[in-house]
């Protein structure tokens, strides 16, 4: 078994975590799941399986993020969701790269995968032209030719995550986490993945936070 820490953010997400923490069991004997006090049976069914279970400070996903990288066992890092979208056979992909120190960071491409699984709530059009313009922006800052920075299927390694001092505890942190790591030099690297559609659960951004995540991605810009 591979040497790599899966860390789950969750809020109430009881309805599928069973079937997340069992899918992805193979891969790692280091299973984390990060609560943002949930009111469902998330914890029971975490402790049941044998996963690590800890809470967040209830300040968002960023911060789950955050919590879950300081109890990982191991270096290498991976971000994997618990609404069912994620296809669990990739984890190998981004930990090999991660693991062989082909990349720095690696992010899942749902542009190369085939899918980019949107709804047509406000929220999904506003996170699909969102990512579309952060692409489009950084392409053009950085000089790179990434396709999809905002797929939250991710890893990189501790010290590359401690080294970016990431400020953003919501959702704005899977945009920091790209940009901070190309101006500091790190490599930043895709695979193909396809994204599913969420399996169970409502999406946990809102049109609120879909508006500052826009205005997040100009700010980055201008920096």
């Amino acid at each position: 078994m591979k040497k790599f820490s899966i860390i789950i953010p969750t809020r109430n997400e009881g309805e599928g975590i069973e079937r997340i923490i069992r899918s992805v069991m193979r891969y790692s004997d280091d299973i984390i799941v990060v609560d943002g006090h949930s009111k469902d049976k998330t914890k029971e069914i975490a402790h049941k399986l044998g996963a690590k279970f800890y809470l967040d400070h209830g300040l968002g996903k960023g911060d789950a993020m955050k919590v879950g990288m300081q109890k990982a066992k191991y270096d290498i890092l991976i971000y994997f969701d618990a609404d069912g979208s994620h296809d669990e056979k990739d984890i190998s992909k981004i930990a090999s790269l991660l693991l062989s120190k082909k990349a720095d960071f690696v992010m899942g491409s749902r542009r190369t995968g085939g899918s980019f699984d949107v709804s047509m709530s406000f929220q999904g059009i506003i996170r699909s032209a969102g990512c579309d313009l952060l692409v489009m922006l950084i392409n053009h800052k950085f000089q790179t030719k990434l396709t999809d920075v905002l797929y939250s299927f991710r890893g990189t390694r501790k010290d590359i995550f401690r080294s970016l001092q990431l400020k953003d505890n919501g959702f704005g942190i899977e945009q920091e986490m790209v940009v901070s790591c190309l101006k500091k030099g790190f490599l930043v690297s895709e695979i193909p993945s396809r994204e599913k559609a969420r399996g169970w659960g409502e999406s946990k951004l809102s049109t609120i936070s879909g508006v500052k995540f826009l205005w997040n991605i100009l700010l980055e810009y201008i920096k």
